[in-house]
Order: structure tokens, then C-alpha cells, then sequence
């Protein structure tokens, strides 16, 4: 008994000297490389949520002329530019891109966490190993699991700030937090953190270069990308539809839109009855306005955008849109907000499982299924996929300042680009095949379905979101560790993160697991942080 609390003693200490030292974070690095190689042998790297959008982004970013804009100016280009260079190098360049990234993150979280003591970082490091959702996050190329590094990174600049307010630090804050909002427009919430590096300086003048040092390494990077957008679409934008960002909320998850609930929505819908209802594919389908504005159609509300961009002009950037849905939100407050309450539990609530597909399949869908159809081209005729239409009538990627693209019906069924310019049908083309071209450097070996299952088994058992946060809130009331505010912060920004995405979309695990990382850390920190005195009060 004695010898064997001996052993367990002197491997504690041996764990603790470990995560002091300087090789914990190369050793944590290469454990978690193989932690990706081993889930690789079950999931090789798959296209993620709406890869060929931001492909077509990436495709035309260095072209001279831009035949899609609203291609770019729908998305930051964080992700068009990893994504697609990754893929340019090949699928082994893009699956040890991946793991790379995956092993970083881990890492910077085990850096932040080691602020709290040895105890805290092995602990956090070992729980993300061991979460099964933020592996499989890293398995799928996508913006998720770009904005999951880029947050990881945040959190750790963050550190860095608070522990030294310098200029250089608050200026590295500043692109960190530039760098979440070019991998998802989302991150713009997190602009108000500029704050945290000017509380954190003693003095007047430290903390007016503190925040000033912030605003230049943030707002320039946007800044740029705005004039950058402004040269190359016509629009000086970070990224376009905010004014919007409601709408698919209101329109789709809670199909609050009605024509009664205001003068905007009074005159989208006269739009409607003349653009839409007397046309295809809604003409010989029967649609009529109630039927369009209770369907809670992702098809009808592209449509929408497209009708705002020909309506209402180029440069009202949805504004129109917005007013309809903060009608919708006025007009129905119970339902609105019942809704973004039950999005943004189910974020806490839901894990992330891997897809799974029919083991005759003799290669990924990722691969295969993607390059089978241009990025460009509308969904087919023929699957309705549960919408009341086969297609939305014009797809919101075509749409442009001067309406030179346009999608024409020939039939219930039947449609295609028609272009006033022949370059821009010369470029199209050639887009879909440089996209196609993309998308071969993902892997073409099949994934093992057998062993997914197994992984989504583990996501099942794992513990929830709401689990570690919850855990992290009574830690910290508990024992009030010292410097908790740091994990407070990016606990909270992490909700932030969460509502800001259930006020504007449905719940999907995706957009909840890349910010988990920091309840984890809140409950580390909280169970193994050391305490602070009484008379310290909340210590940065």
C-alpha cells in the first residue's frame, strides 16, 4: 500500500515538473498529431458545411475579374484562402494542414490553461484530447474548425494582453480577434474584448496605447478587406447581407414573417406577388402568398435576397430585408425569442457526430459527390429535399450590382444562366471547373463507418456544453481562484458567440463545439486555479 502511494506520488510530481517544462507543449503537440492521425484511420478529411461556396470565393480572388460577387462579399476570406490553398497542395498536404491546426489549438489552450497551475493545464489538455466532437470538428474542412483555431488563438493573445497591457501584445490581441472574424463574420462580436487590454493597464497613457494598439491591429485588417471588397465587388463592406441577418431566422426557424406585420413586410410581399408567385417554379406549383410566407423555405428565402438585390437596388445591402424582420420580431416577441431560447440550448446541449455513409460507397461523398456538380449550379430539378420547390427561382450567388446574371425557367422543372456578357459564361464555366478542380485535393480513400459509429458513440457519452459551464460557475463561486477573470471573459465570450448565431440561424453542433474549449477551461481553472485572498477581489 505504502510503496504504491510512493509510485503515485512521485508520478504526480512527475506530471506536474512535465507540464512546467519547455517540452510540454511540443509533447502535447505531436500526442495531439497522433490523436488526428488516429481518428484519419476512421474519417478521412471531409468537405465541410458549404466548402464549394466559399471554394468559388477562394477561385476568384486572384482572377481580374470578379464574375460572382456576391460570392465574396458573402463570405470573409479566412476560409476560402486556408481551405483552398490546402486543397491546391493535395490531400496529404491538406489532412497534415488539418492535423497541424487541430494540434495547435490544443496546444494554445493548454498554454492559456497553465496559468492556473500544472494541475489545470494537464487537465484541460486532457479533456480536449479526449472530446470526441473537437477532433471531428478538425475532420471536416470548413469554416467551423478554422474559427475553432482562430478562437484558440484569441484566447491565448487574450492571456498574453491581460498578463502584459504592452502595445505589441494589445496589437497581436488585436489581429487575433481580425483573424476570428475573417474565418466567420460572427466574430465581429468580439471586437468589444479591445476593452479588456485598457482595463488591465495601470495608468492613463498605458492604457490609451493599449487601446489604441487593439483598434490598429483589428480594424485595419477589417478595414482593408473592406476597401479590398469595395475595389474588386463594388460593395465597402466587411461582408454583405448584415443588414439581413435576421431574416432567416424569422423567415425560416420561426416563420414569423407575415405581409400584416408592418409596412416593410406589406411591400415585400406586393414584390413577391409580382416578381415570384407568376413565375416558375412557383406558378405551376400553386403557391400562393400564405403558402410562400408560412413554408419557412431556405429555397423562398434566397429567393428573397435576390428579389431585395433587383427591388430595392444594390446598395440597399438588405436593408429593406432587415426592417422585415424586425417587423417579424416586434410583431411576434413570444415566438422569436422561444425560438432563439431553444437554439441556443440546444448549442449547450447538442454534441457533434460524424457523418456516416454506406460502407459499398467507394469514396467519400466529400470527394466523390461534390466534384459530381459544379459549384455554381443550382440544386436539382428533381429533389425537393423536403422545400415546397425544387430550386430557389434565382440562387443569391448570381447576384450582381448591374443584374447581368440571371437564372431563366423554361419549364416547371428546367433552368439555367443566362448571361448578358459571353465572358462571364466563358469565366463561369471555368470557375466550376477550378472548383471541381479544388475539390479533388481532398482525400480519396473511404471512411470506415464501422469506426465512426464507435466515435459517435463516444460523443454521446462525452459530457455536454452546458455540463462544463455549468461545473466552471460553481467552481468559480466556490473557491474564487485567483485570475479567474481571463476564463470568465472567454467563457462569456463564447455565449456571446452562441447567441449572436441562434439570433440570426438555427442550432446546428457545428457552430457551439469551436468555443467549448473555453467552458473547459473556466471549469479547470475554477477547480484547480489557486485561490485567491478574501480581500483580492476578482484579479485579472
Amino acid at each position: 500500500m505504502v510503496t504504491r502511494r510512493g509510485t503515485v506520488v512521485r508520478a504526480g510530481r512527475a506530471l506536474v515538473r512535465f507540464a512546467e517544462g519547455r517540452v510540454a507543449e511540443p509533447v502535447l503537440f505531436v500526442v495531439a498529431l497522433g490523436v488526428y492521425a488516429i481518428v484519419s484511420i476512421a474519417l478521412p478529411l471531409q468537405a465541410g458545411r458549404d466548402l464549394p461556396r466559399y471554394l468559388l470565393s477562394y477561385a476568384q480572388l486572384f482572377e481580374a475579374h470578379v464574375t460572382y460577387p456576391q460570392a465574396i462579399l458573402s463570405r470573409t476570406p479566412g476560409t476560402p484562402l486556408v481551405a483552398g490553398v490546402l486543397l491546391d497542395l493535395g490531400p496529404v498536404v491538406s489532412e497534415v494542414g488539418m492535423a497541424v491546426l487541430y494540434a495547435l489549438s490544443i496546444v494554445a489552450w493548454f498554454s492559456v490553461a497553465r496559468r492556473f497551475g500544472p494541475v489545470a493545464a494537464l487537465t484541460t489538455a486532457g479533456v480536449l484530447l479526449v472530446y470526441p466532437g473537437y477532433v471531428l470538428l478538425f475532420h471536416e474542412l470548413a469554416s467551423d474548425a478554422l474559427f475553432a483555431a482562430a478562437f484558440a488563438l484569441v484566447a491565448l493573445l487574450l492571456t498574453r494582453a491581460v498578463e502584459r497591457p504592452t502595445a505589441v501584445r494589445a496589437a497581436a490581441f488585436g489581429l487575433g480577434v481580425a483573424a476570428l472574424v475573417y474565418a466567420r463574420p460572427v466574430g465581429q462580436v468580439l471586437v468589444l474584448l479591445g476593452l479588456a487590454p485598457l482595463l488591465a493597464a495601470r495608468g492613463p497613457r498605458p492604457r490609451v496605447t493599449a487601446a489604441a494598439a487593439f483598434a490598429v491591429g483589428a480594424l485595419v485588417p477589417l478595414a482593408a478587406l473592406a476597401v479590398h471588397n469595395s475595389v474588386r465587388a463594388d460593395d465597402f463592406t466587411v461582408v454583405r447581407g448584415g443588414s439581413a441577418s435576421l431574416l432567416f431566422r424569422t423567415f425560416v426557424a420561426d416563420r414569423i414573417v407575415e405581409p400584416g406585420n408592418g409596412e416593410a413586410s406589406e411591400d415585400l410581399a406586393r414584390a413577391v406577388s409580382r416578381e415570384l408567385l407568376p413565375n416558375e417554379p412557383y406558378k405551376s406549383r400553386g403557391i400562393d402568398l400564405d403558402t410562400f410566407f408560412s413554408s419557412g423555405s431556405s429555397r423562398m428565402h434566397d429567393d428573397l435576397t435576390v428579389l431585395a438585390d433587383r427591388t430595392w437596388g444594390w446598395d440597399d445591402d438588405y436593408r429593406h430585408l432587415g426592417r422585415v424582420a424586425r417587423e417579424a420580431i416586434l410583431a411576434h416577441p413570444v415566438t422569436y425569442a422561444r425560438g432563439v431560447s431553444h437554439d441556443l440550448w440546444r448549442l449547450l446541449l447538442w454534441p457533434l457526430y460524424a457523418p456516416v455513409v454506406d460502407a459499398r460507397a467507394s469514396a467519400p461523398a466529400s470527394a466523390r459527390q461534390l466534384q459530381a456538380r459544379a459549384a455554381s449550379a443550382p440544386p436539382p430539378a428533381t429533389s425537393y429535399d423536403g422545400e415546397p420547390i425544387p430550386s430557389s427561382r434565382e440562387s443569391p450567388a448570381i447576384s450582381t450590382p448591374d443584374g447581368r446574371i440571371r437564372e431563366v425557367w423554361t419549364s416547371p422543372n428546367d433552368h439555367g444562366l443566362v448571361f448578358r456578357d459571353p465572358a462571364d459564361r466563358v469565366q463561369s464555366e471555368a470557375l466550376d471547373r477550378r472548383v471541381n478542380e479544388i475539390l479533388a485535393g481532398l482525400p480519396d480513400r473511404p471512411q470506415r463507418p464501422a469506426l465512426v459509429e464507435r466515435l459517435d458513440d463516444l460523443s454521446r457519452l462525452y459530457p455536454r456544453p452546458f455540463m462544463w459551464l455549468l461545473l466552471g460557475l460553481v467552481a468559480v463561486l466556490w473557491r474564487r481562484p485567483r485570475r479567474i477573470a481571463v476564463p470568465l471573459v472567454l467563457a462569456g465570450s463564447a455565449l456571446a458567440i452562441m447567441l449572436s448565431t441562434s439570433l440570426a440561424v438555427y442550432a446546428v453542433a457545428e457552430y457551439s463545439v469551436p468555443v467549448v474549449p473555453a467552458f473547459v477551461l473556466l471549469a479547470t481553472a475554477g477547480l484547480f486555479g489557486p485561490r485567491a485572498n478574501p480581500d483580492d477581489g476578482l484579479e485579472v
